[in-house]
């Protein structure tokens, strides 16, 4: 998705930007309205003989093909961050206000994001849905395109308790994890390395494709200079080509992949950039992070872990060696990061967010067909 915008010279506005509206509506503007009828017939296509459809949130492909051929869809939801509540931040706040003007400063945010990207994104959507003689939706970012049979949010309560002023087809389901390589072995230079003398801090900066990483450079770059200053040794996963002095050699390695539920528990800390999954592992690895959000979602993900005490976050345009390094040792020398990402930790392994989407589905079936489908 994200390489389209970048051959059309986006990427630097996708990944940098410190304005989630702004990325978002580039993201759709260049990619996700262009593609759609071409989505919509694809996908149409494919369901044709199917009995149910799953789909992501985002994807305004979904429910249309499901209403066409009047089958049931079931929404999953990866992020909180376009799920309205008086009780949520739309935006990370860096400083607190009381209760009561939390939650108005909480709506009054959602409400002019909702004006901004009912223009955005209703208006296009709908003129599409109309060929289909489709009625129209509303809010389609947020609520709007969510199935009302049943919305999954693949979240642990533990991140965020689910607010009582959502809908009721919305549920938190409990992270799904998979992150798994078949023929992956765990290579015994990276054992040594991880359990070495010294702490090690991974950084990373998710599943990014091979021709973004020179993107990511200067945060790599700023994230060693940091860690070497704590004393610790800077684990880079995925990181893109660069030239370690001599003297940063035996504290630097990388890896061009590596399992997160494999590496993280061996780290005292973690550096992100704030997507999601990456948060969820850290979390159910007990350790705490250091998020260095871009556009999109990632700075509400990284608000969501902040708030809940099981790290920090400093703003990718923002993002220097001084200050990682000022927030890192922080990390690495307080122990309340650690008890509050342990904390969490406990809680989401009671969880299994999979199993309990597979039980959703049975019954969104059941009841759309009177008996299970085979």
């Amino acid at each position: 998705m994200l390489s389209r915008c970048v051959s059309r010279g986006y990427s630097h506005q996708l990944f940098n930007s410190d304005q989630p509206l702004t990325s978002l509506k580039l993201l759709i503007d260049r990619y996700i309205l262009p593609t759609l009828p071409a989505k919509v017939a694809e996908l149409r296509e494919i369901c044709q003989q199917a009995d149910l459809l799953i789909s992501v949130a985002s994807q305004f492909a979904a429910p249309i093909v499901a209403e066409m051929l009047q089958i049931p869809w079931i929404s999953v939801v990866l992020t909180p961050a376009t799920l309205p509540s008086a009780s949520i931040a739309a935006q990370p706040m860096r400083m607190s206000l009381p209760a009561p003007l939390q939650r108005l400063s909480n709506r009054f945010s959602w409400f002019l994001g909702g004006i901004f990207l009912r223009q955005v994104v209703d208006k296009p959507v709908n003129q599409l849905r109309r060929m289909f003689h489709l009625p129209p939706r509303s809010n389609l970012m947020w609520t709007g395109n969510l199935s009302p049979r049943f919305t999954a949010l693949a979240l642990s309560p533990a991140l965020m308790p689910r607010p009582d002023d959502w809908p009721e087809y919305v549920q938190e389901t409990g992270f799904c994890f998979w992150d798994g390589s078949v023929d992956w072995q765990f290579p015994e230079k990276l054992k040594a390395f991880l359990y070495g003398r010294k702490p090690v801090v991974a950084v990373t900066a998710g599943t990014v494709a091979p021709g973004l990483r020179t993107l990511f450079v200067p945060y790599y770059q700023t994230s060693i200079e940091s860690i070497l200053a704590c004393g610790a040794r800077a684990l880079l996963i995925n990181a893109p080509a660069m030239d370690a002095s001599p003297e940063q050699r035996e504290d630097v390695l990388h890896v061009s992949f590596a399992p997160f539920s494999e590496v993280f528990p061996a780290c005292a800390a973690v550096i992100h950039h704030g997507g999601i999954g990456t948060i969820a592992q850290c979390l159910r690895a007990g350790v705490p992070s250091l998020v260095v959000p871009g556009g999109m979602d990632q700075p509400f993900n990284a608000a969501q872990v902040v708030q809940r005490k099981a790290g920090l976050w400093i703003p990718r345009k923002r993002y220097t060696a001084r200050r990682a390094e000022k927030a890192l040792k922080a990390l690495l020398s307080t122990p309340t990061y650690q008890e509050h990402a342990r904390k969490i930790q406990a809680q989401i392994m009671q969880e299994d967010g999979v199993a309990t989407i597979c039980a959703a589905v049975e019954q969104v079936l059941r009841d759309f067909y009177g008996s299970p489908k085979d």
